[in-house]
């Protein structure tokens, strides 16, 4: 039996990493930094993310969390009002519709086939929109069921979501580099025209 239940490696930090945090330590950064994170920081995500998807996003665009769930838990408690919906494909990580309906919103959970590899269609997409939906949250890779959403997959999406402009899109992408026989996709990247209704969480990229 393999267990999947941790998300973390079973590796340790790299040895630079380790030693940055070390030689930080001594040159007397334990200071407290700024609520969005220190600016070198936010500058080298904002450099990730054109190298990897050709995406432009200015500093003040950046914001650095303590993990993937606290962003999502901030983002949801600072746009929900009470009765707004988020449309959540399932199954989905555990914690989703709890965070929802703690900002005081309605989770929307919407059933994906396994026949349809588990990922939400743009028809089930449609049905589930309604004039207080706020949210579409995509998790890709997703967690538990390793669905990942191709430029197609996102591109059928972005179709019904052109017109439905009261709609963001919460892409969680804290698993891109888990995939093995699939490229990685982001709805800011392939439909440019949700850009400015995209938030994109993602964490940093340690492989072994």
């Amino acid at each position: 039996m393999i267990t999947l239940s941790q998300g973390e490696p079973d590796f340790d930090a790299p040895s630079a990493i380790c030693e940055a945090g070390i030689r930080a330590i001594r040159d007397g950064q334990t200071r407290y930094t700024a609520v969005a994170g220190i600016k070198p920081l936010r500058a080298a995500i904002g450099e990730s993310l054109r190298r990897d998807h050709g995406l432009d996003y200015g500093i003040d665009q950046i914001t650095v969390g303590g993990g993937a769930k606290q962003v999502v838990f901030n983002a949801l408690f600072a746009s929900l009002d009470p009765g707004d919906e988020v449309v959540i494909p399932t199954p989905c990580w555990v914690s989703y519709p709890d965070m929802v309906a703690l900002a005081g919103g309605k989770p929307v959970l919407v059933a994906c086939s396994e026949l349809d590899g588990f990922k939400l269609r743009p028809q089930a997409l449609e049905k589930a929109i309604t004039p207080r939906t706020k949210w579409l949250m995509l998790n890709s890779p997703c967690n538990p069921t390793g669905a990942v959403y191709s430029r197609g997959d996102l591109l059928a999406l972005a179709a019904v979501l052109h017109e439905r402009t009261h709609v963001h899109v919460l892409s969680d992408d804290i698993y891109e580099k888990l995939t093995y026989d699939a490229d990685f996709a982001t709805m800011a990247a392939v439909a440019p025209d949700l850009y400015e209704r995209t938030l994109i969480v993602n964490g940093p990229k340690l492989t072994q």
